[in-house]
């Protein structure tokens, strides 16, 4: 809405925007949990990343959804993952497989009850963790990669003068390991850093000039 004596306008969703990445980026340091479906899961590491990876879930390994069930069920060894809920370390016994087998299956009972919330809150968490993630082709340009992403990213919290053990890179919260690249490229490359705010009042910009 227009005010007609200081001449400003609202931009639809850019303080609700705002307020978002402010609330994110203060939990990011305050809250270790969050509820989905009724389970308490932990924030999302990189070491996570990486073993989620290998067990092709889709959220991280390159995969198609074929079907919503399929979309579930990769929902669901996400929160299963995330969750205290022990884990197979192939060692187990008979009865300690079957013990842990009722478990996993108690567990995913639970949280598939209600598909749509289940959808809804994971992908809100997947969005939440990596609104600060670096954006593609921020690294050095025309650069071809000689390491893997968590190298990168500990070359460069080491650049900034973090000194971080590979092992507390691994384990460190992604939504605070993002802020702090954050912090650090725009100190050492001059990086603008982008909100999604930011493309919120972008767009709305453009539609005005193109009524224009």
């Amino acid at each position: 809405m227009a005010d007609a004596q200081l001449g400003y306008v609202e931009i639809p969703g850019y303080a609700e925007a705002l307020r978002r990445e402010d609330s994110l980026r203060r939990k990011a340091w305050t809250d270790t949990h969050r509820d989905i479906c009724g389970v308490k899961v932990r924030q999302l590491t990189f070491r996570d990343v990486e073993q989620l990876t290998e067990l092709r879930n889709g959220f991280f390994a390159p995969w198609r959804f074929e079907t919503d069930q399929e979309f579930l069920g990769h929902c669901t060894q996400l929160v299963w993952w995330l969750s205290d809920c022990k884990k197979p370390t192939g060692n187990e016994t008979f009865i300690g497989r079957a013990i842990l087998a009722a478990q996993i299956q108690r567990l995913c009972r639970h949280v598939i009850q209600d598909p749509k919330r289940l959808a809804k809150e994971v992908a809100d968490m997947i969005a939440d963790t990596f609104e600060d993630a670096p954006k593609s082709g921020s690294n050095s340009a025309g650069a071809a990669p000689v390491a893997g992403g968590i190298a990168y990213i500990a070359d460069t919290l080491a650049a900034g003068g973090y000194r971080f053990t590979m092992q507390e890179v691994l384990d460190m919260p992604l939504v605070q390991l993002f802020q702090l690249l954050r912090l650090v490229r725009r100190r050492l490359y001059d990086e603008k850093p982008t909100n999604t705010s930011d493309k919120i009042a972008t767009d709305y910009l453009a539609k005005l000039n193109q009524k224009n």
